[in-house]
């Protein structure tokens, strides 16, 4: 493993980490999800498919990101699919997007379907990593009809999958998560 990707790695592993150890600290302070909440994170991730910087840079954006650390009935821990967009699937703004994408469709997915935790279910956790990854494909094509500098050959594999419907098997067949 070269330096530059454990480093990424570990990068990864401290940043959630740190979002745990926050979330934990904020499940103190507020109750569980909210109707209300639950409603506006899937319109986010609806919003997101179509125009995912807009929507990252937006005030509901910003709202979804706090509010997946504080709320506490929920864990949006990461997946292959997260590790795999940090480490090469997209690169430079267009990564900093894929990640964003893949947290809110990924939430989106586990709010929908009351996945409380998806590390409880090898099941639930594949389809809440194939639902991030949809998500992110939908926001990719988006963004490559708007620039089509936006390309990234990983994320065209993860497209071809998709339409061939084989999509969980690609999911299957990325790189495991490094061990914490």
């Amino acid at each position: 493993m070269n330096m530059h990707r454990l480093i990424t790695q570990m990068c990864a592993v401290l940043a959630i980490g740190s979002c745990m150890l926050s979330s934990a600290h904020a499940a103190d302070s507020r109750g569980p999800a909210t109707p209300e909440e639950i409603a506006r994170v899937v319109q986010i991730a609806a919003a997101a498919d179509k125009d995912p910087v807009a929507t990252m840079a937006s005030a509901d954006g910003r709202w979804f990101q706090k509010w997946s650390d504080d709320v506490p009935d929920y864990s949006f821990g990461p997946d292959q699919g997260a590790f795999w967009l940090m480490n090469g699937a997209a690169k430079g703004e267009l990564k900093r997007v894929a990640i964003f994408q893949h947290m809110v469709s990924t939430a989106a997915y586990q709010v929908q379907h009351q996945i409380h935790d998806p590390q409880k279910s090898k099941d639930e956790f594949e389809a809440k990593t194939v639902a991030g990854l949809e998500g992110v494909l939908r926001a990719y094509q988006n963004l490559l009809a708007a620039n089509p500098d936006n390309r990234s050959a990983p994320l065209d594999d993860a497209v071809a999958a998709r339409d061939k419907g084989t999509l969980l098997a690609f999911v299957r067949a990325l790189p495991p998560m490094p061990k914490r």
